[in-house]
């Protein structure tokens, strides 16, 4: 199967245009619906919702995508493999994590460990859904925190506590907010498994509902005066600019960690990783 083609679908699916995609690509837009629909024929099923406004995965859609995607990752495995064999370059780590991990304290275990080791090459994917990544073979090592791991082993680093983020102006002069004084106040609600687990959804008097990998745009709604939220300490860090931040009460906290392959002594450069993290210091 021509990985061209798969790169091509993804590139779709990542701008849900054909044309945007296209032009990635440096195609004419029928030459690129002529390829897509092609690949489509080739596997039996249709990818892609065409519609005015761009495409979206049909069902068949997003049962193929995860494993398009590891086909993709597969190659670039072998050929980093046929590259380490060749003596062209060193081992690649492939990390998968959290976009608040991956923006502060990752990134300081990454430079110190490339001081001590900068014949390893690192490959970083940031994603809210890692779920499956070891099992499939897409990254080496998760950080994320315990609803990514599920039946993985895994070692925690580290507690999250999470922080009500509120509108200037709305709650008065106050540090800490209790549990049973956010159900009468507009909720801007992520839906993570912590919070669905402490809050009774059906108790607050007015909600809107918000579902993106990228959390920090709900600040901007809380900005608006649109209502309140509830979010990491470590996703709001220098990120909460014009709002104001309480503690909850009781307290609501998760826990950070990492995960690896299980066989990762076959792997030198993700055991040397490993142990590097281990012996990390993440009070800094």
């Amino acid at each position: 199967m021509d990985t061209f083609k798969i790169k091509a679908i993804l590139a779709a699916v990542q701008h849900q245009s054909l044309s945007r995609a296209a032009e990635e690509f440096s195609y004419t837009p029928s030459a690129f619906s002529h390829m897509t629909a092609a690949f489509e024929k080739e596997l039996g099923v249709q990818l892609f919702h065409r519609h005015s406004k761009g495409v979206e995965l049909t069902e068949a859609g997003k049962a193929l995508y995860p494993k398009l995607q590891a086909m993709l990752q597969s190659e670039k495995d072998l050929l980093d493999t046929a590259a380490e064999l060749a003596g062209h370059a060193g081992p690649t780590l492939r990390i998968a994590t959290h976009s608040s991990i991956s923006r502060n304290f990752l990134s300081d275990i990454l430079k110190e460990f490339k001081k001590q080791h900068p014949e390893i090459r690192i490959a970083v994917t940031v994603s809210d859904n890692l779920g499956g990544w070891l099992q499939e073979d897409r990254a080496d090592i998760l950080f994320a925190d315990t609803t990514a791991f599920r039946d993985n082993e895994w070692t925690a680093i580290m507690e999250d506590r999470f922080l009500a983020v509120t509108p200037q102006n709305m709650v008065g002069a106050r540090t800490v907010i209790s549990r049973e004084e956010l159900y009468d106040y507009p909720q801007i609600f992520t839906d993570d498994l912590p919070l669905r687990e402490y809050f009774d959804v059906s108790r607050f008097k007015e909600l809107t509902y918000f579902r993106s990998e990228d959390d920090l745009s709900v600040v901007n709604m809380v900005r608006t005066g649109l209502g309140i939220t509830i979010l990491p300490a470590l996703a709001l860090k220098g990120n909460a600019e014009g709002t104001v931040l309480l503690e909850l009460d009781p307290p609501l906290t998760r826990t950070l960690g990492f995960a690896c392959k299980k066989n990762r002594k076959k792997f030198p450069a993700l055991d040397c990783f490993v142990r590097f993290v281990a012996n990390y210091s993440f009070a800094k």
